[in-house]
């Protein structure tokens, strides 16, 4: 007997969905739902895959014409990032292992004043992969650097994008994480 409907419930198929912790449970009168591995949880209803986010070649290009540097060879991988992030400047060698396969795009972003700040200041130093995440003393303005950043957050803003790292793939689909881009391009040819 469910102990939810309070009444009797013939189970005809348990598929385990490890990825969510639960199984999926569907039952001789055609109901399916799905149960928490400690049992605890019910979910009614169906689960439906996210759609992956993937950005237009138009958009593409101008983030490509706004790259601050580029390192490496091969189809262009766009990688937003910023200065201060601390996710990209744990993994930037995981990242620069990347160029042997791609060229990689490095355009600078900011979400928060202060990301923002750097952000403008990596353009007006035009600084490179070597000093990209050094620390300067003050921050460096200019209306080059301001425009470039406000620029690629209007594209950004559009596809809900606010996170570094985040790398757009030759193909124009967005992968948020370097964790989740090492494997996505494992995926496809060999591993880094």
């Amino acid at each position: 007997m469910s102990r939810v409907t309070q009444t009797i419930t013939v189970v005809t198929q348990v598929t385990p969905l490890p990825q969510f912790k639960a199984c999926q449970v569907k039952t001789e009168s055609g109901d399916t739902f799905f149960l928490s591995d400690d049992g605890k949880w019910i979910i009614e209803g169906i689960l439906i895959k996210v759609p992956q986010l993937v950005m237009k070649e138009k958009d593409r290009r101008k983030l490509m014409e706004r790259a601050l540097f580029k390192i490496g060879k091969g189809e262009p991988l766009i990688v937003l990032t910023n200065p201060k992030c601390r996710a990209c400047t744990e993994n930037k060698d995981k990242i620069r292992k990347l160029a042997r396969r791609f060229t990689l795009l490095f355009v600078p972003v900011g979400f928060e004043k202060e990301e923002f700040e750097a952000a403008v200041d990596a353009y007006c130093r035009n600084k490179n992969l070597k000093d990209f995440f050094k620390e300067e003393r003050g921050i460096k303005v200019c209306d080059r650097g301001k425009l470039k950043v406000w620029t690629v957050q209007g594209i950004l803003k559009k596809y809900g994008i606010t996170a570094t790292p985040t790398f757009i793939l030759p193909d124009g689909r967005v992968i948020v994480g370097v964790k989740e881009l090492m494997e996505e391009v494992k995926t496809e040819r060999e591993p880094f």
